[in-house]
């Protein structure tokens, strides 16, 4: 019987979420779309919401981390800054090595389970 461990992890800056799954997914929608509107599409989410962790998220950062450009005639557009792309790098590389650490300590235990 294989086993694997199933979590979620995010971090909390001044005890708010500041960078979790759904950010990593928004902010990965944003970079695909240009468009907070098409984002919140894409990751099946209201604008509302997008632009409620958008605001969060760029609050409680050292700097931007998405800049939002309302749209008009000549249309708008959101871009995630250079910070916002280290961020992005940063997120998956603590999944990344998360999901690694955990996965390497339940198989040291698997006599538990097989």
């Amino acid at each position: 019987m294989e086993a694997k461990v199933k979590g979620r992890i995010w971090v909390e800056l001044e005890g708010e979420k500041f960078m979790g799954k759904g950010h990593l997914q928004l902010l990965n929608a944003i970079q695909e779309t240009g468009s907070l509107n098409g984002a919140a599409k894409q990751t099946g989410i209201s604008y509302r919401k997008a632009w409620r962790l958008i605001h969060q998220i760029n609050e409680l950062a050292k700097e931007e981390v998405v800049l939002l450009k309302k749209g008009g005639a000549k249309g708008g557009g959101t871009k995630i800054t250079a910070y916002g792309l280290q961020l992005l790098e940063f997120y998956s590389g603590l999944q990344r090595e998360f999901s690694e650490k955990m996965q390497s300590y339940i198989q040291k235990h698997e006599e538990l389970w097989k």
